[in-house]
């Protein structure tokens, strides 16, 4: 009877003092928060207005993704994605942050973001992810993507069309794939 309540206890000693990193990539999946490196192309089958030709492209970005409620309101208006763990960057205060070769250099840019859902946070290898891009002017001219894709290992991808509310990118399609740094 000792050796079998020695047992015992020798196991639940171990069970207690099992610990892990909840911020890693493991087994567990991969957490959203932090920063990660983004590229997109693009391809046109449609008529582009002037305002598109300098958000609508290919790029570079570098994001630093922090939680974030899955409805925003931003400068250029509301928008929402399918969570229900939500993640932000763009360039407005206190929301992360977003820069890159795909944000328009124009001084009348001033709002540009991407939102991003997934089912869990850490994200299991292979969940699904959704997102909505966005690039503003102060003007209120704006341009919205939305995209769907696949988070393994720490690695993004997937594919985006320009949003039917926004006919200023009509005809706009593409693909993005992203690392966790």
């Amino acid at each position: 009877m000792t050796r079998f309540l020695m047992l015992i206890l020798l196991l639940l000693t171990a069970g207690c003092s099992s610990t892990k990193d909840p911020g890693s990539a493991s087994a567990s999946g991969t957490s959203m928060v932090g920063n990660w490196t983004v590229s997109t192309t693009a391809t046109s089958t449609g008529n582009l207005g002037s305002q598109c030709s300098q958000s609508c492209g290919p790029g570079s970005y570098q994001l630093m993704l922090i939680q974030s409620p899955c409805t925003v309101t931003t400068p250029v208006g509301t928008f929402s994605v399918q969570g229900p763990a939500c993640f932000i960057a763009n360039n407005n205060s206190g929301q992360g942050s977003i820069s890159g070769t795909g944000i328009p250099s124009s001084v009348k840019s001033t709002s540009q973001g991407v939102l991003i859902g997934v089912p869990s946070d850490p994200v299991s290898s292979g969940a699904t992810l959704n997102l909505v891009f966005v690039a503003g002017n102060r003007n209120g001219n704006f341009v919205k993507f939305t995209g769907s894709g696949t988070i393994t290992n720490g690695v993004m991808a997937g594919t985006g069309s320009c949003s039917t509310s926004t006919p200023i990118c009509d005809g706009v399609t593409g693909t993005f794939s992203g690392s966790k740094q």
